[in-house]
């Protein structure tokens, strides 16, 4: 890698979000580390390096980062862009409450995410002890969902999932606000293979483009601003209907013909 100040950690490289961060990184020739696990990027840069890691397991972690050294860097920004959805009828039109989140949408959005996230703090946290002025930074990101303030029941466990990684966040900025800040950014349905896994009978004309999502934040997430933000990426649909979010019927109509589940 070349020296630079900042450093960009991008979980769920090989995805078409992640892949698009990674590139647009190189570009603006801020090092990246891509992490992936089964997939590969085929990036080739010397400002990228592709790193296969087990996000779910610490020991995974803490072996594929044993020679990064994160003393070189200003700022590292952990950026999270992993996180599978389902739709679940739950006995609509007498809705279940939810019991738990499903252990595959559990382990997709925190599993892989805390650990990681725990790593970064510690290893920076013992770099930073003693230090008055000149500290590391860490910038911990998240991509999520614009739906998320209304936890739609027809992905209300995705929902959750990622309010636990807010909660990740915003509980680390308290122990340290001089030096970890956080961002959540807020996505409408974006084009990517695992969504389309899910509603392969959506009508994608007015979805995000990776591209787009990467575009609209890239800048914003290689900031230096402090605390807390969310920022909203949103495409709108001509017929967006509103109030959508707080209707259970048009919720269940709409999403059990995309998903083809009744």
């Amino acid at each position: 890698m070349k020296n630079s100040k900042k450093l960009l950690i991008v979980a769920g490289a090989a995805g078409e979000i992640g892949t698009e961060y990674c590139k647009m990184a190189i570009a603006h020739k801020v090092n990246c580390i891509g992490i992936v696990r089964n997939r590969r990027t085929g990036i080739k840069s010397p400002f990228f390096t592709e790193v296969v890691c087990g996000l779910d397991k610490e020991a995974s972690i803490h072996e594929s980062f044993a020679d990064v050294d994160f003393s070189e860097y200003k700022e590292i920004i952990y950026l999270h862009t992993i996180g599978v959805d389902n739709f679940d009828p739950r006995g609509y039109p007498n809705i279940e409450p939810l019991k738990t989140i499903p252990l595959e949408i559990y382990d997709s959005n925190v599993n892989s995410f805390k650990y990681l996230l725990r790593y970064c703090g510690m290893k920076i946290s013992a770099l930073n002890d003693g230090r008055r002025d000149s500290k590391i930074s860490l910038k911990i990101a998240i991509i999520a969902g614009v739906s998320d303030k209304y936890t739609p029941f027809v992905i209300e466990p995705f929902c959750e999932a990622k309010f636990i990684l807010r909660q990740y966040i915003q509980s680390y900025i308290q122990l340290h606000p001089d030096w970890i800040s956080g961002l959540s950014i807020n996505i409408t349905s974006t084009i990517t293979a695992s969504a389309l896994r899910v509603r392969p009978h959506a009508d994608t004309t007015y979805w995000l483009q990776p591209s787009e999502v990467v575009q609209k934040s890239f800048e914003t997430l290689i900031s230096n601003a402090r605390k807390y933000k969310e920022m909203d990426i949103i495409k709108n649909f001509p017929d967006f209907i509103p109030g959508y979010y707080m209707s259970n019927k048009d919720l269940y109509e709409k999403w059990s013909r995309e998903t083809g589940v009744k």
